[in-house]
């Protein structure tokens, strides 16, 4: 059986977001869902193209995305990922640093969706 691994609510969304990969190289993705922890990407080809640094290190990602007209910025790694056909992936992705201002916009916009 699997076992849910966030311990806050999951919300499940279609937000357009982008992402940006350590050597500035970006890609237009879909937030398919957001947690206080974590989040959920969808992208094409120009995803799979973003890479670490360097060889062996995790990918991290900057992600931009908006909420309730407040834009939020946040970096995250990828912690797994699913390839959904031949140019579309998802990656799982666990927040490692939100400035406070998003995090409060985030936390309020899942709080009163989950309701």
């Amino acid at each position: 059986m699997h076992q849910e691994r966030r311990i806050y609510p999951r919300l499940h969304v279609e937000i357009p977001a982008e992402v940006e990969d350590g050597r500035g190289e970006s890609a237009d993705v879909t937030l398919l869902n957001i947690s206080l922890s974590g989040l959920l990407i969808e992208g094409g080809a120009d995803l799979l193209q973003l890479k670490s640094p360097a060889a062996g290190l995790p990918l991290e990602l900057k992600v931009h995305f908006g909420i309730e007209d407040s834009p939020v910025h946040c970096h995250c790694r990828v912690v797994y990922t699913q390839r959904q056909s031949q140019k579309c992936m998802r990656y799982g992705l666990i927040i490692l640093s939100i400035d406070q201002h998003a995090s409060d916009q985030l936390h309020s916009f899942i709080s009163q969706s989950v309701k």
